[in-house]
């Protein structure tokens, strides 16, 4: 015998006073509850209710019963709502990303996401250095560029495009670039790539090597230089927004623009995401529609995840 649908009756009968007054309340009629309850006393072997002037009332038996199932019901209830609860955004998302789009990108926006999830915790690690998401057991890595691994899914946010940019001051004393070709008489702020020199790529498929006497691995101390009137420097517009912006730079030579490099979020394949997980990714891409360039309409690859 399947005795919860009895249980249930049982409960709902003592609950309400009444069989009539149970089924009102289920929709349902008053023979259908008498019926499951008298299935129940059947398989038990006990009266557990009696039908008084005042309603119906329980035997020991019933009273004992009662408050035993009573609890139970509300133990399941509580364990119900408890699973419901666990679907909703709460627990903690480990994020990886590089160090310059992490810190101009990223984290000026977690604010954001906090008053939106506020029972979801972040712990962003900004490195350039390769991070394996499944050996460091991150959740979610912020990528710039292309990458293969056939471990993760990504999501297209956008592009990051390079602008060639100076500070009013050195213009002033050096001159405005008019073409791209005109780069090649200024001082050339260089960012080192281990020990060597990424050169510019021009949108007309040149380069230029920038040997001048400045250079630095991180595009912050770039930024540090450039402000500082050293010479012209290639940075992430994410980088430099806010001193264009100020006017504290100046964007030279703009257009063709620079077609710039994919961001991606990166995470883990073959797994059911987490509603945490889920609700980073989702703010993060709403976010890349009003702040990143979009993405070129290529077909994405099958292990790619729009």
């Amino acid at each position: 015998m399947d005795l919860w649908p009895s249980l249930q009756s049982f409960l709902q009968s003592v609950r309400a006073g009444s069989f009539s007054a149970a089924a009102r309340d289920a929709g349902t009629t008053p023979s259908a509850f008498s019926k499951k309850v008298a299935r129940l006393e059947a398989h038990l072997g006990v009266r557990l209710l009696l039908r008084g002037a005042k309603g119906l009332e329980l035997t020991p038996e019933g009273q004992e019963l009662f408050q035993r199932v009573d609890r139970a019901f509300e133990d399941v209830e509580d364990a119900c709502m408890q699973v419901t609860r666990a679907t909703e955004p709460r627990g903690l998302v480990r994020v990886s990303a590089a160090m310059d789009t992490g810190r101009d990108w990223l984290i000026p926006r977690i604010a954001r996401f906090a008053r939106a999830h506020p029972h979801v915790a972040l712990e962003v690690s900004l490195s350039d250095r390769f991070v394996d998401l499944l050996a460091e057991r991150f959740d979610v890595a912020l990528r710039v560029g292309e990458f293969d691994d056939g471990r993760l899914m990504r999501r297209r946010l956008g592009r990051m495009r390079r602008c060639f940019c100076a500070s009013p001051a050195y213009l002033r004393a050096r001159g405005v670039p008019r073409r791209h070709e005109e780069l090649a008489g200024h001082v050339k702020l260089a960012y080192l790539r281990g020990t060597q020199r990424d050169p510019w790529e021009l949108p007309s498929g040149g380069r230029i090597h920038p040997e001048g006497p400045f250079a630095s691995d991180n595009n912050a101390g770039l930024l540090q230089l450039v402000r500082a009137g050293l010479g012209v420097a290639w940075l992430p517009e994410l980088t430099i927004a806010e001193d264009v912006q100020r006017g504290t730079l100046k964007v030279l030579v703009e257009h063709p623009p620079d077609p710039g490099m994919p961001i991606s979020l990166a995470f883990p394949q073959g797994r059911l995401l987490a509603p945490r997980v889920r609700a980073f990714l989702d703010f993060f891409a709403e976010e890349a529609r009003t702040s990143l360039h979009p993405s070129s309409p290529a077909a994405p690859s099958p292990r790619e995840r729009r």
